[in-house]
């Protein structure tokens, strides 16, 4: 449902994606891994339509998203759950506030109905009795499950999730990677999670598409992906210092 064609994106001189393609199939968690600056993030950029692609295009249920007009793309926007790194609540409001933003912000319903909403979306995540607390009092898992609440407060078709275990501790962290889980199998919804983290990517993913140098070098079940014979693949997921990621760096350092 979601398909990604030979997408291009250079930032002045900086060539960060050079023809990705990826098809998401309805229903399915796609793991997006590779290293830190590699353009994961500016990937999901682009499937928000917050940047335009300087060639290629991504199709959405067959719909090009760069053909639609502003009005159409917020529109869509709201079909999409994002639960950001840092989980980016907002520090003036509260819980409730946080995770009934869009609902506040884009309907009509009432503040009876927001607050019954926003209560089934935390008791999801696991928590109760916190919609009056302000973000300042959360531990960091809170505020992921809290963050993830509101991603899926407005029961997006898509979810996607940038680095959502990064900054926790293994435990949290796993606690995370159970709720993604939980939500693909309650909401039946395409998810795409951006991580670096190994032991989240093999637990969450259905498959798992490795880019670097731009490109998507890889892709297949968390299985296929750990036996993968493609040595940027290995270094990668093995956490290497010595590999074909490292030498070519060191090779272009000897270059200059």
């Amino acid at each position: 449902m979601i398909h990604i064609q030979g997408l291009h994106k250079w930032f002045e001189n900086q060539h960060v994606l050079k023809g990705v393609d990826l098809t998401i199939k309805e229903g399915e968690t796609v793991v997006i891994i590779g290293r830190s600056g590699c353009g994961k993030s500016v990937l999901l950029k682009h499937i928000m339509a917050i940047l335009e692609p300087d060639q290629g295009d991504i199709k959405i249920y067959g719909q090009s998203m760069f053909k639609m007009s502003s009005t159409e793309q917020d529109r869509f926007r709201l079909q999409l759950g994002m639960l950001f790194q840092g989980a980016a609540l907002f520090d003036s409001l509260n819980v409730r506030e946080n995770v009934g933003f869009s609902l506040y912000e884009h309907t009509k319903l009432s503040e009876e109905v927001i607050v019954q909403k926003v209560r089934e979306k935390l008791g999801l995540v696991g928590l109760e009795d916190i919609e009056d607390l302000m973000p300042a009092s959360l531990s960091g898992g809170m505020k992921k499950r809290v963050g993830l609440a509101r991603a899926i407060c407005n029961e997006p078709k898509i979810i996607l999730y940038d680095e959502p275990t990064t900054g926790l501790d293994p435990i949290n962290a796993d606690v995370i990677n159970d709720l993604i889980l939980r939500m693909q199998e309650r909401l039946k919804v395409i998810s795409i999670v951006v991580t670096h983290d190994m032991t989240s990517a093999y637990k969450v993913g259905n498959r798992i598409a490795m880019l670097y140098d731009g490109k998507i070098i890889a892709v297949g079940t968390p299985n296929e992906i750990r036996n993968s014979s493609d040595r940027v693949v290995q270094q990668f997921i093995t956490g290497s210092a010595h590999g074909p990621i490292t030498d070519q760096g060191k090779n272009k350092t000897e270059s200059l």
